[in-house]
């Protein structure tokens, strides 16, 4: 097995955030029946729908808004029919789904088995709870539809669930958000495999975000994948965008940019109008080539922190001076690995507003230009953002053998 260089060659060390001991191991598909809400307390919701709500999602989508009205019990007061609210409430659903061209490797066996199985969280709008307010199988809110919609690649030994806080931004911005749980690198499946490291699985995952799309881009088609049937009429195939953080956004970034996945790539039926890496990073195994799109490529944001031990800020430099085109770098000024997109002080905030300005004005809506999106970018004392064609090779922090752990209180499944 090729040696792992990923993130300047310590992925294989990286340190672990401390677990309490004795903790129960979960299986990977023990995921999809807890998705921690910030807005709503906890939530519990399984891959199948409660009675009658795959067969109440199909008559909105047959019925659009009077099935919409009817369901949730909104009569008009409030919001304007016609016209969409400041922010919406945020319904959620888990899907399972299978990629039967793959394998996945059990690391601690050292086996494998065919098949991809992913549990896929969607978050999607509707109104039939308060803004930002998260409420399993809530009705969608068919009638301001379709959104664009946004697949995200999680970090190592997270899961979506991590990044609720962000994820649900975006919803509440008009988004539909699709989420996998990859096979082999959620603290679930790691602890499934009795902690050993799972990593190297990330090479595999270029090709799960290709195929959930698939299945997204299906679900627009009329052919939605198991138990996503309410897709059908709700996502925009021809407003994808592509995002992940750490290890995510280096899945992403490979899937768009590396010539090892060209024909993964190609396959997909949909290539993104824009993608946002946060906190990401090159591979550097061999046959890892990156360039820019012969073609105009997606529009890019970059984000990262200029105080991150565990990704380098030269390497998500590095990912922002290869890419050619519309392109921004958000430099936030001191906050950790995952904390601005958890939720966690005042650089979560200016993650929030600055990706879903990024996204409006990829996707043409509201009011957003690059000059409002770079005002919004400068916040002394937290972020800067440029639009340049190089940004520096910013120097590395000191070292800190907890910089890629989840801060304290964040879910993490």
């Amino acid at each position: 097995m090729e040696a792992l260089a990923i993130r300047r060659d310590r992925v294989a060390s990286r340190p672990r955030s401390s677990r309490a001991a004795g903790v129960v191991v979960l299986l990977v598909a023990a995921l999809a029946l807890s998705a921690c809400s910030p807005a709503a307390g906890d939530t519990h919701l399984g891959t199948t729908a409660p009675r009658g709500a795959v067969a109440q999602a199909k008559r909105h989508a047959v019925g659009g808004d009077h099935a919409e009205v009817a369901a949730t019990g909104a009569t008009g007061k409030g919001w304007a029919l016609d016209k969409a609210p400041a922010a919406f409430g945020v319904g959620v659903s888990v899907a399972t789904w299978t990629d039967t061209r793959g394998t996945t490797e059990n690391f601690y066996e050292g086996t494998s088995s065919p098949g991809r199985i992913m549990q896929v969280e969607i978050l999607y709008p509707t109104v039939a709870v308060k803004a930002r307010v998260v409420k399993p199988w809530a009705a969608p809110a068919y009638r301001y539809g379709p959104y664009p919609v946004i697949v995200f690649a999680h970090g190592y030994d997270v899961d979506p669930n991590t990044y609720r806080a962000l994820l649900v931004s975006w919803v509440a911005a008009g988004y539909v958000v699709v989420a996998p749980f990859f096979p082999d690198t959620t603290l679930a499946a790691i602890q499934a495999q009795h902690g050993v490291d799972t990593e190297y699985d990330i090479f595999n995952q270029p090709a799960d975000v290709a195929f959930v799309v698939s299945q997204v881009i299906g679900a627009a088609h009329r052919s939605p994948p198991p138990y996503a049937a309410y897709l059908a009429g709700l996502v925009d195939p021809a407003h994808l965008i592509l995002a992940g953080q750490s290890d995510g956004a280096d899945t992403v970034a490979a899937l768009v940019y590396d010539r090892a996945y060209a024909r993964t790539r190609a396959s997909m039926p949909v290539h993104p109008i824009a993608v946002a890496l946060l906190s990401g990073a090159e591979w550097t195994r061999t046959g890892d080539v990156y360039s820019a799109p012969s073609r105009v490529g997606p529009a890019v944001l970059v984000v990262q922190s200029l105080t991150d031990a565990c990704n380098y800020p030269a390497d998500s430099s590095a990912l922002y001076n290869m890419v050619t085109g519309p392109k921004w770098y958000l430099a936030l000024e001191d906050a950790t690995h995952l904390g601005p997109y958890v939720g966690e002080g005042a650089a979560a905030g200016e993650v929030e507003r600055v990706s879903v300005g990024f996204f409006d004005l990829e996707v043409g809506r509201g009011k957003p230009t690059p000059a409002v999106l770079g005002r919004e970018g400068d916040r002394p004392g937290v972020s800067t953002i440029s639009s340049a064609r190089d940004v520096p090779l910013y120097p590395a922090p000191p070292y800190d053998p907890d910089a890629c752990a989840a801060p304290a209180g964040v879910p993490t499944n």
